[in-house]
């Protein structure tokens, strides 16, 4: 492992998860990290009792949770925290049942939960960035229709193939999520997603900035948790996080100030 590798990790991680933030953000379900964090932790936990790879059990188990919420988001009537519930529910279920029954040491299948820079490796980067590729081609490609989708979902089924399209968002997200798990923690992607793109969000005039700048912003809090936990041997994950409240904070204190002053 070398600097490189964390540095570039970090990149990578803050980058996605920001822009991944603003679909979650937008679509009313910060949660979905959590559940997708507990899914790829259930898909871990069953790859180790098989006998198979628990980072290829935690991909496909994320994804896998994906697509049964986007199976139930397909009735429109169906509420999205609902779902997520529903999902939770059964992925913890899984995880906990399995760990439970295991006979091997259980610390590999719950660091996932929390996330440390001794697992990364430039395999993990690889995956980081191709994963970060298709997510930034889903958006170019299919801008305007994610526009209508966050807009309102009942007007986009009229003028979409809106279950296509959140489908392969929602698998995307998930992707993300249990790649990035590696560096920053299952529990902790809840907060990298949310924090860069609620501070986006307060400043950002457009779609396509607030784009960019949840990015950046996601960019900054990778880089600046990074630099903290270097100089005083901190938990990454965590500063991170900290750093990306900063940010929040720091963003909603300057909005206030110019709606106050400089209208």
């Amino acid at each position: 492992m070398t600097f490189g590798v964390i540095l570039t990790a970090a990149l990578l991680a803050g980058a996605s998860a920001g822009v991944l933030g603003i679909f979650v953000i937008g679509l009313r379900m910060p949660f979905l990290a959590i559940c997708s964090a507990h899914s790829a932790l259930a898909g871990a936990v069953i790859a180790a009792l098989l006998g198979f790879s628990t980072a290829a059990g935690a991909f496909i188990g994320a994804c896998t949770g994906a697509l049964i919420l986007a199976a139930l988001l397909r009735h429109r009537d169906f509420d999205i925290n609902a779902a997520l519930g529903i999902l939770f529910s059964v992925t913890i279920g899984v995880a906990f049942l399995g760990i439970g029954m295991s006979s091997s040491s259980q610390s590999g299948m719950l660091s996932l939960l929390w996330g440390s820079l001794l697992f990364v490796t430039w395999r993990h980067v690889l995956m980081m960035l191709v994963v970060a590729v298709a997510l930034a081609g889903f958006v170019s490609l299919f801008g305007r229709q994610l526009k209508v989708l966050l807009f309102n979902r009942e007007l986009s089924s009229l003028l979409i193939r809106d279950g296509v399209i959140l489908t392969v968002l929602l698998v995307l997200a998930s992707a993300i999520i249990a790649v990035n798990m590696e560096i920053i923690g299952g529990l902790l992607m809840f907060s990298l997603l949310s924090n860069p793109a609620i501070a986006a969000l307060k400043l950002a005039r457009s779609f396509d900035g607030a784009l960019w700048l949840s990015g950046m912003f996601g960019v900054l809090s990778a880089l600046g948790g990074f630099l903290v936990a270097c100089v005083w041997n901190l938990p990454t994950g965590a500063c991170i996080v900290l750093v990306s409240s900063l940010l929040v904070i720091l963003t909603i204190a300057y909005s206030s100030l110019r709606e106050r002053y400089w209208r």
